[in-house]
């Protein structure tokens, strides 16, 4: 598979992705310990995402300038569905804004932030996911193409109803539409995520491993798990506190939750082991899918830290999950900002 120039791959709000759900982790992990440093770590890490959001933020609409090479793109099997880390970054930026903004600017102000990204990015999640699905089954694209790249543009909907949870603590009386169309999104990224997980299980089965450039695509399918076991933990809580919820329900939320990570850890082992084939037989070349580790790992260690609370387990554990994802961010930025440096060298030579 060909990779793009670094500056012209579309993957790039990815970084903003996992910079963003790190703030919020790190938050997470915060409220359960109450180390400052971790405080201090969410909050420097959401001004970084958000920083990196507008810098990359022309990136994206100089495509639509170019129509004829942006259908091109989105009809791209390896490349197109990567274009949904745009809506999807705005999102997860929405929920690092609802959380960890609170403790930096005033909550008003902290809070219009993020309505006004999840508006953004919710509507142009609506938009660009069915239209890459209508663009991918007009193309005749191999199994051999099938990656888990191609679960962002369908999943990035259960992002929605945990950047809502903020919206709904504020506006209770509104908490039961709102708790809805939270649920009406969680129904649409579960239940895609079911249908394209399922061409992803057939290629590798059908396919052999994944060509080394898109193995860590094969990490992206913890983020549905992680993310909707966020989602149904963070809906059930807002409907509890809203009383339109009876407190024993959060049982199912539990339930749920732990089904989710079950598969996710799962998964995590399946893929680490196929990353480590990869990097024994030749290496994976750097490239911004690798950023679609990033995320996943860390929704997982969210989700983790939550179940965490909710059980009142050994805190040891939601810190070791917490650590591995700040650990893969360090990583993974690393590796982005030594990249960029060499691609501005060879560019002034």
């Amino acid at each position: 598979m060909s990779i793009p120039e670094l500056h012209t791959q579309p993957a790039w709000y990815g970084s903003v992705m996992g910079t963003g759900a790190t703030s919020s982790l790190l938050y997470v992990s915060y409220e359960r310990v109450e180390w400052p440093v971790l405080l201090w770590g969410a909050i420097t890490l959401l001004w970084l995402a958000t920083a990196v959001a507008v810098l990359l933020w022309p990136r994206y609409f100089r495509r639509l300038r170019k129509k004829h090479e942006l259908a091109h793109e989105i009809a791209d099997p390896a490349h197109g569905a990567m274009l949904a880390t745009f809506p999807a970054g705005l999102l997860v930026l929405a929920i690092a804004w609802g959380g960890v903004g609170p403790e930096t600017i005033p909550s008003d102000y902290a809070l219009s932030i993020t309505v006004v990204l999840l508006v953004v990015g919710g509507l142009t999640a609506l938009i660009y996911s069915p239209l890459w699905a209508s663009v991918i089954s007009r193309v005749e694209v191999p199994l051999a193409k099938v990656n888990g790249g191609w679960l962002i543009p369908v999943v990035m909907n259960l992002l929605v109803p945990v950047a809502m949870v903020p919206i709904i603590q504020r506006f209770p009386n509104q908490a039961p539409i709102l708790i809805a169309v939270g649920f009406g999104f969680l129904g649409i990224g579960a239940l895609l995520f079911m249908a394209v997980f399922t061409l992803l299980i057939v290629r590798i089965a059908t396919q052999g491993s994944l060509p080394s450039s898109l193995v860590p695509s094969l990490w992206v399918p913890l983020a549905p798990a992680g993310v909707f076991g966020i989602g149904i933990i963070r809906l059930f809580q807002s409907g509890v506190q809203a009383g339109i919820v009876g407190e024993d329900l959060l049982v199912l939320a539990e339930i749920l939750a732990a089904m989710s990570v079950g598969f996710g850890l799962w998964w995590a082992i399946f893929a680490g082991i196929d990353t480590r084939r990869a990097v024994k037989s030749g290496g994976i070349p750097f490239h911004l899918g690798w950023w679609g580790v990033v995320f996943p790992v860390v929704s997982m260690a969210i989700a983790i830290n939550l179940l965490d609370q909710l059980f009142d387990s050994i805190v040891v554990l939601a810190l070791m999950a917490t650590t591995i994802g700040l650990g893969v961010w360090l990583f993974v930025a690393a590796r982005t900002v030594i990249a960029v440096i060499a691609d501005r060298t060879a560019n002034a030579h």
